[in-house]
């Protein structure tokens, strides 16, 4: 007769591996699809934020200034204004400390947008081609320069919050804990950064004489 006994002891042993690595399956797909989410969550709030810096750039190039042009870009800007609200919320529901950077992003954004749509809307439509262009017309025999080195606001916000969306995905998430993380945001100075170039920007997105815009300081 077969030994039983040995068979009762490696039954249970093998039960016992395959329960195991089907939990462990289990926690490693469900570890899979939060980071996802977490991945496409923060992905939606960088794309609000570059979405609301183009607004101003949407209403200078307006091509007249009909009931229906009005109409979709105040639909246009409800609909980017309901995008970085929600975008707020959810970084600040994600992580506090990510969402303190981001909400204060947000606010020098919003400054700056505010003072380019107010340009924006005291120009004319752009009813020709060449109007699409912003700011001062090139000189017939103008020579291409590379950039001057300033970034516009929404690239800048952007490229400054991307950097920190690392410690919020895959092993870093782990080895980073709340206090740790918030010394690292400081040591960063992210904010400090965005504030200083905001503060000493030498042109404007639409790179105009932005001080005559109605209510501009």
């Amino acid at each position: 007769m077969p030994d039983v006994t040995g068979w009762t002891a490696i039954v249970p042993i093998a039960f016992g591996s395959s329960v195991l690595g089907t939990l462990a399956g289990k926690m490693l797909d469900r570890t899979g699809a939060r980071t996802e989410l977490i991945r496409d969550g923060y992905a939606d709030a960088i794309k609000a934020l570059n979405a609301w810096g183009h607004y101003p750039e949407r209403i200078y190039r307006r091509i007249d200034d009909s009931p229906e042009t009005l109409h979709r870009l105040e639909a246009m800007g409800a609909e980017l204004k309901g995008a970085l609200a929600y975008s707020t919320g959810w970084v600040s529901g994600e992580s506090a400390e990510l969402g303190h950077v981001y909400n204060v992003l947000v606010e020098l954004l919003r400054a700056e947008v505010t003072v380019h749509a107010r340009l924006a809307w005291a120009n004319p439509p752009a009813s020709t081609a060449l109007s699409m262009n912003i700011g001062d017309p090139p000189e017939a025999n103008a020579i291409p320069e590379r950039s001057d080195g300033i970034t516009p606001a929404e690239w800048l916000i952007v490229q400054l919050f991307s950097t920190l969306i690392q410690y919020r995905i895959g092993w870093r998430r782990i080895v980073w804990p709340r206090p740790l993380l918030r010394r690292r945001l400081g040591r960063l100075r992210i904010i400090e950064q965005a504030e200083q170039a905001f503060s000493s920007r030498a042109a404007r997105m639409l790179n105009g004489d932005w001080q005559s815009a109605p209510g501009c300081p």
